[in-house]
């Protein structure tokens, strides 16, 4: 089975913990299952078991034991299901009798997955408050209690038996707490799609009497709360579109109620009640209320008045290249000093006051990632995918964009002529998404400028400059490392702006991480000096996967690659390329020159006598982008067409050669046709 979902967080390997872990193995439909526990002997334990299974079933899911639940945040969702220490000996209200005992755990819990943006499914009882406690401790979007769920399963047994009617006949709800108060909505049951007398006392002697059974002879439910976290997780996850019991913060009370799930957003489809069953609800409401009172003071951290919040000093710089400018401004000095890193090599950045020009907003502020990441959750209407990570889009009347990135824990606010809000919990992603958000902020303003955006790479020498057009994995990277490393200017590596300018063609760069091949970085002999910086404990660009770390740290030149085909790459920073490299960066150019590689392995370097043109398709546009719609607004889709372009372009010099991989024999070739540097 392919896996639909990534990777499942289990806290917690006691009954309900290995019931989970065992249906989502057994499953098949997510990638890993990451289990935690609290002295990690059973989390282990558990996870060799499920290997066991694993290879006997031929499951393709991954069992993973982690340390803590710290190593969760890159889960999609995570299941908490710890139990403390404790003897339960009540007779009544069972489930809230692990009220005092469990709740240090799980905001011990919440604490460490604070402001984590993926579906949290809590377990532990008393579930409605646990669950309300971790929401508020964490800061958590996405948090549902299960418990409802199991009693409406157990309810629609009870009654179908009772009446002598297939269990699929019934339908009807439990609702509100989790426990003694729970609420049978039986005014609303329908048995065959017709109303039915519901035998109210009988069903809650059988509501008792179930898991006092299971517990009286397995020692713990399991089986069921582990179908109900499946439910939920699939259904939150968008795996499947379906009505769901969980608990929730409804109209300011944490309740169980039924979600109706589409495309894992929740829409409250509260069954109608008569007034005994209203009554009962409020009831609960006030029990879980005052139940979750004392904790709150205990452990959810209040705000801070105005009075008490202290300035925070806020920092700015500003980006510019050619006639077009934005500023970056945040309360993080990361931030703007990661601008001024990330644009100073290509684009002029200097630091600049707060209110200079069109403004990217970009702080540090986990209150307001989980304020519109909320508001996205209950009112997304569409779905994207931003700089290779997902996000979700909701959009106001007034044409404001609201969007989250979960994953990223990053959200945003733009406002029709305003500035761009982008809010993280982390300096480093926020630094990051400030980064594209303000070159995407120029890159418009170049746009209406007449400017247009070519998938080439480039260098120059005395303003004269050489592009290299193909499609992926032709050589434009490798043409214009070769090139820069003996002596001409790195303009850009993957794509550049052009405009006519006269009767010749300007070109700006496009900053971005450097991507370089672990075998080319060898190729070109460069892969020991990385390999060194590395060891030292130098960073390289954040957005570079863990396996290639590993490898320069382990010292393998052999390429990698994900499963989709793409490679994995060492990604630098543009001022490491000028550090690390030795190579010299340009900030613009004039074109003189368009070369059309084509690497072939083992074939002798040629020019090849073919006549290549630069094609429509060559241009990025409005329509064709791929890592960064338009989802704020920034761009026109009117830009000027091609063929102007594409006249100046037809005009210069070109020539289709073939590369193989000698790179001194690489080099001679493309020096004689491009000319010595100088």
């Amino acid at each position: 089975m392919t896996a639909t979902a990534g990777a499942i967080g289990v806290i917690g390997a006691g009954a309900v913990g290995q019931s989970v872990a065992m249906l989502l193995t057994a499953a098949g439909w997510c990638e890993s299952v990451r289990i935690v526990s609290r002295t990690g002997v059973s989390a282990q334990a558990l996870v060799t078991d499920l290997e066991d299974m694993c290879q006997v079933v031929a499951s393709p899911v991954r069992a993973v034991h982690a340390a803590d639940a710290g190593q969760l945040v890159s889960c999609e969702a995570i299941v908490v299901c710890p139990r403390a220490d404790f003897t339960n000996t009540a007779r009544s209200d069972v489930r809230m009798a692990g009220l005092n005992a469990n709740a240090p755990v799980i905001a011990d819990l919440a604490r460490s997955l604070a402001h984590y943006q993926g579906l949290v499914v809590m377990v532990t009882n008393p579930v409605d408050v646990m669950a309300r406690l971790f929401a508020e401790v964490s800061g958590c979007p996405r948090v549902y209690g299960v418990g409802s769920n199991t009693d409406t399963a157990r309810y629609r047994i009870a009654l179908a038996h009772l009446l002598g009617v297939p269990v699929e006949a019934v339908e009807g709800h439990v609702i509100g707490e989790h426990g003694d108060q729970s609420v049978i909505c039986a005014s609303a049951t329908r048995a065959g799609g017709l109303p039915v007398p519901v035998p109210v006392w009988r069903v809650r002697e059988e509501l008792s009497a179930r898991p006092a059974r299971i517990n009286a002879g397995l020692g713990r439910t399991r089986c069921g709360p582990a179908g109900a976290v499946v439910a939920a997780l699939r259904a939150g996850l968008g795996l499947d579109d379906r009505v769901v019991e969980l608990s929730v913060n409804h109209e300011g009370r944490w309740r169980g109620i039924p979600l109706r799930f589409n495309v894992g957003r929740p829409t409250v489809c509260l069954p109608s009640l008569d007034a005994a069953e209203a009554r009962q609800l409020a009831a609960a409401d006030a029990k879980l209320r005052n139940a979750y009172q004392p904790l709150a003071r205990l452990y959810v951290v209040a705000c801070p008045s105005r009075k008490e919040k202290t300035a925070v000093t806020r920092t700015a710089t500003r980006i510019a290249t050619a006639t077009q400018a934005a500023t970056v401004t945040s309360n993080s000095t990361v931030v703007t000093e990661w601008a001024l890193r990330y644009f100073g090599p290509w684009w002029n950045a200097t630091g600049t006051t707060t209110d200079d020009g069109p403004q990217v907003i970009a702080d540090v502020n986990p209150g307001k990632v989980t304020e519109i990441a909320q508001r996205v959750t209950d009112n997304s209407d569409d779905e994207t995918v931003y700089a290779n990570s997902a996000m979700l889009l909701a959009r106001d009347g007034d044409g404001t964009v609201l969007a989250s990135q979960p994953e990223d824990k990053l959200a945003y606010r733009a406002e029709p002529g305003g500035p761009l809000h982008v809010y993280g919990c982390e300096d480093v992603p926020v630094a990051l998404a400030a980064a594209r958000l303000a070159r995407e902020v120029v890159r418009g303003r170049l746009l209406a400028d007449g400017w247009s955006i070519l998938h080439a790479s480039a260098v120059v020498r005395d303003g004269h400059t050489v592009l290299t057009l193909g499609d992926k994995g032709a050589g434009k990277t490798t043409t214009a490392l070769l090139l820069a490393r003996v002596g001409w200017k790195l303009l850009a590596n993957d794509r550049v702006f052009v405009r006519p300018d006269g009767d010749r063609l300007r070109v700006l760069p496009w900053p971005s991480a450097a991507a370089i091949g672990l075998g080319l970085l060898d190729a070109l002999g460069w892969y020991d000096q990385v390999r060194e910086r590395v060891q030292r404990g130098e960073q390289l660009h954040p957005t570079q996967h863990r396996k290639v770390t590993d490898a320069l740290h382990s010292g393998s030149r052999t390429p990698l690659w994900k499963a989709s085909g793409k490679e994995l790459k060492p990604q630098f920073f543009p001022d490491q390329l000028a550090t690390w490299l030795g190579l010299t960066l340009a900030t613009e150019g004039h074109a003189a020159r368009i070369l059309f590689p084509r690497i072939t392995p083992g074939a002798e370097p040629a020019l090849l006598d073919e006549d290549r043109r630069v094609r429509s398709g060559d241009f990025f546009t409005f329509g064709t982008e791929d890592r960064y719609p338009d989802v704020f607004g920034l761009l026109r889709d009117d830009n000027p067409g091609t063929e102007p372009l594409l006249e100046l372009l037809d005009a210069l010099p070109r020539h289709t050669l073939s590369l193989g991989h000698d790179v001194k024999a690489n080099s001679d070739l493309l020096t004689q046709v491009a000319g010595p540097a100088t």
